[in-house]
């Protein structure tokens, strides 16, 4: 497959057919906030998904707007018997270790996305925000006291530790660097991550990994509840009205309500075309 590097922006999601739904709706928010000059080309990286589902999906395609799906399974079927998984978390939150290898050492920057989110800003935007000087950006994880006790113990800082749901990555330096080999030898380890593959990024690129702005992640989880947060998170949560993208981390919107946030999602997903056939029988 050729792939546009210079006047494209690429954006990669991971998901299985049980999130299919909940991805239609991250694309169709991306596609309704995204800049017309532009094109974009999404990739969709899975090792379960149905035609049904990847009918639906394509559906969202028009001009500017490209989706291709990729079977992982080729890439990442012996490192199975070693990932280790738990809570909601499934072998496909692996997946995006793995992207940087199949996108090759001469790409650049890609966007990686997680499913259960919301975009309302202009994701290109988001790239505007990379000075070029570290492999990855993210934003800074919604820590507790608890959790900053478990990322002390990885040997990291919680005011540098990133939330891996939404990421600029540079996949030449990623490559090169050898960042792969590094993750897969921490997955072989089978040591029991909290945050599996997040834990795993945040400890191999530390030093590599650029802060962008809070907006492109507001973690809706326990946000009505500051008072969990450690100070600064606490500042960074209170400062933001308006979010470029909404993540809907633990609890899920289409469960439950948390927080005025899960409005974004109820939006989008009653915009979205293709969001209640899914639910229908083929």
């Amino acid at each position: 497959m050729e792939l546009n590097r210079k006047k494209e922006i690429t954006v990669a999601f991971v998901t299985n057919n049980e999130y299919a739904p909940y991805l239609s709706t991250a694309i169709y928010s991306l596609i309704a906030n995204r800049n017309i000059n532009k094109r974009y080309h999404i990739f969709v990286f899975y090792t379960s998904l149905s035609e049904k589902s990847k009918s639906l999906l394509s559906s969202l395609q028009i001009n500017g707007i490209e989706i291709t799906f990729i079977d992982f399974e080729q890439f990442t079927k012996e490192y199975y018997s070693v990932f280790y998984t738990c809570a909601h978390y499934t072998k496909e939150t692996y997946y995006r270790l793995f992207i940087p290898k199949f996108f090759g050492d001469n790409f650049g920057n890609i966007i990686y996305l997680d499913v259960d989110l919301v975009v309302n800003r202009d994701i290109a935007e988001l790239l505007d925000e990379v000075n070029n000087l570290h492999t990855i950006y993210g934003t800074i994880n919604y820590s507790t006291e608890k959790d900053c006790i478990y990322i002390q113990s990885l040997g990291l800082s919680h005011l540098n530790y990133i939330n891996a749901g939404v990421m600029v990555i540079d996949c030449n330096r990623f490559n090169k660097i050898g960042y792969f080999d590094k993750a897969t030898e921490l997955i072989k380890q089978q040591r029991q991550f909290i945050y599996l593959d997040q834990d795993i990024l945040n400890t191999i690129c530390v030093g590599d990994i650029g802060i962008i702005s809070p907006k492109w992640n507001v973690q809706w989880n326990n946000i009505s509840f500051p008072e969990r947060f450690t100070p600064n998170i606490r500042n960074i949560v209170s400062d933001i009205s308006q979010p470029y993208i909404v993540h809907y981390t633990i609890e899920k919107p289409w469960q439950q309500m948390l927080n005025p946030l899960g409005e974004y999602y109820k939006k989008y997903a009653a915009l979205n075309p293709i969001y209640s056939s899914f639910f229908k029988d083929s």
